[in-house]
């Protein structure tokens, strides 16, 4: 029953004409080739589905989070205007098709016909523009706002027909609407719930909302009137499953027993565990390669006090003492020892899967070097004391490292610790709950982040510094109008050479210590049939079912 998915990186300039400029969340590619097992079984419609993962949402309002384990959730409550196959070209969504004009500043979009919300309410032109204005509008203060920051307006120019209209050239725009950030909201439920709505969220998508009980599992059951645009599913209408649960189960190790015992029937693995369960044929197993994601350790920041700024929080705010940071890791033993090969080192921080990355930017990165990391301490006046901690002007060098529950993130969270102990800088780790983590996160309390970015774009560059918290203040004017630049430019490799440059600036300033791009493996119990990866490495649960 063993099925590998191996998607591959791909990309064509020609995608480039009509806006497109990225690879994917997680990687493109050109099918889903299984590597053994015998032919599934024929679809039966029922059963349930219970994923177990490490941690809750903090919102099912796509506009009130830029959590990627709530948009896990969510998107499969919502549909977006558009989407992908999975050759990463853009397919049809919610709009059947549209126009762009000849200077790229008005996409005009048909709406698919007969659509309804969960609530009973007509999907048409009017609540696209509700939707479009409501993540526009600064009052509403939307997380996802500043990735289609070149929006000026939406019209409803008839029933089904709707024109958007951009302040300025914007080459992410396409791929940016076909995240479930930008999944289209039942006008009507906003309206009746209010401030609540990201806990009665209301969309057209496959599955409806039935019920969050926060900390353990949010339920969503099969939309029955749902029918499904998307070129790579083969069932076109409602899903076959009955309940799509997602399982706040924080220990890994607890999510491997839940999956063994049959309490739930779907998790992403620990990278320990893969190679045990790719040999048993009692699971399927998925791999996702060429990662969109990019792992990194951040330096505290204080906002900026105006358009531009770069100001670290003490002790980093001292150069030297964030370079020797990025000496004295050792992603590579990280890579080998503790995620078993499951991750591409990666010297930038633009993750290997994107538009813009290249091999070549290892020669501006940070290889490790603790001689290296024990001299710029010297230089910057820290010296070794009595109990191997150093000091300064009386001050001990010890930080604080805030990171996430989940048992490889703590233990990733360990190792480094652990290797900045060995140059004298000592490390106080604090684990907690992502969501409130990713929320503490804009407080700024910490000294010292582990974290993972992913975003379909190779505009991750700007939106990592337009995220309040941490990284999310690193707006040098050197940096941010070379990216600002990149987001108006059309052609693929002068934007790569924009984004080159940006690295460049980040990685001389040690803003920011890039590790590595995960791979991620998925396994599922031999019940579950039909499951499979789409395109960006998205989970595709509308053709899957549970053997009886």
């Amino acid at each position: 029953m063993r099925a590998w998915h191996r998607h591959w990186h791909w990309h064509s300039h020609s995608l480039w004409h009509t806006w497109f400029s990225i690879l994917a969340v997680l990687v493109f590619g050109l099918g889903l080739l299984p590597l053994g097992g015998p032919p599934p079984a024929a679809a039966q419609s029922g059963g349930t589905l219970t994923m177990g993962r490490s941690g809750d949402a903090d919102s099912l309002d796509p506009h009130r989070t830029l959590a990627a384990i709530s948009s896990q959730t969510f998107g499969f409550i919502y549909d977006t205007l558009v989407t992908r196959n999975l050759e990463g070209r853009f397919d049809p969504g919610l709009a059947q098709t549209w126009e762009i004009s000849s200077d790229g500043l008005i996409y005009t979009f048909h709406l698919r016909r007969g659509v309804k919300f969960h609530d009973g309410t007509d999907f048409d032109a009017r609540a696209v523009k509700f939707t479009f204005d409501r993540v526009t509008n600064p009052d509403v203060k939307a997380l996802p706002s500043p990735h289609i920051s070149a929006l000026a307006s939406t019209e409803a120019v008839d029933d089904f027909t709707v024109k958007i209209t951009l302040k300025e050239s914007f080459s992410p725009f396409l791929s940016n609407l076909t995240i479930s950030y930008f999944g289209i909201l039942s006008p009507a439920a906003v309206q009746k719930y209010g401030d609540d709505y990201g806990k009665n969220p209301v969309g057209t998508g496959p599955f409806m909302f039935k019920e969050w009980v926060p900390g353990d599992r949010i339920v969503l059951v099969r939309n029955p009137n749902y029918t499904d645009p998307r070129s790579y599913v083969t069932n076109k209408g409602a899903p076959l499953l009955e309940q799509l649960i997602f399982r706040n189960i924080p220990e890994e190790q607890t999510q491997v027993a839940a999956l063994e015992s049959g309490e739930i029937n779907f998790i992403q693995l620990p990278p320990r565990e893969t190679r045990r369960f790719s040999s048993d044929p009692d699971y399927n197993v998925f791999r996702v390669e060429n990662s969109t994601t990019i792992a990194f350790l951040e330096f505290a920041m204080e906002p900026p006090s105006g358009t531009y700024g770069a100001t670290f929080k003490p002790p980093f705010d001292d150069l030297k003492l964030r370079q020797a940071v990025a000496y004295a890791v050792d992603a590579d033993s990280i890579i080998n020892d503790l995620l078993e090969g499951l991750a591409v080192r990666n010297y930038g921080p633009m993750p290997v899967g994107n538009l813009g990355y290249t091999p070549d930017i290892e020669q501006y990165g940070y290889k490790h070097n603790p001689d290296r990391a024990k001299a710029l301490l010297d230089e910057a006046g820290w010296v070794p004391g009595p109990d191997g901690i150093r000091v300064k002007d009386g001050q001990r060098l010890e930080i604080l490292m805030w990171t996430w529950n989940a048992t490889t993130v703590q233990r990733i969270a360990e190792v480094v610790q652990n290797q900045l102990g060995k140059v004298g800088i000592g490390v106080r780790i604090e684990t907690m709950e992502v969501g409130t983590f990713l929320a503490r996160r804009r407080e700024g309390v910490s000294n010292l982040d582990y974290i993972t970015w992913s975003w379909p774009e190779a505009d991750i560059l700007y939106r990592i510094t337009t995220v309040e918290g941490s990284i999310g203040y690193y707006r040098p004017e050197s940096y941010r109008k070379i990216v600002e630049e990149a987001r108006r430019v059309v052609d693929p490799d002068q934007r790569a050479k924009l984004y080159f440059e940006a690295m460049k600036v980040l990685l001389a300033d040690a803003a920011m210590v890039p590790l590595w791009s995960p791979f991620t493996v998925y396994a599922t119990r031999a019940e579950v049939q039909g499951f499979k990866l789409g395109p960006q490495g998205a989970l595709v649960f509308q053709d899957a079912w549970v053997k009886k």
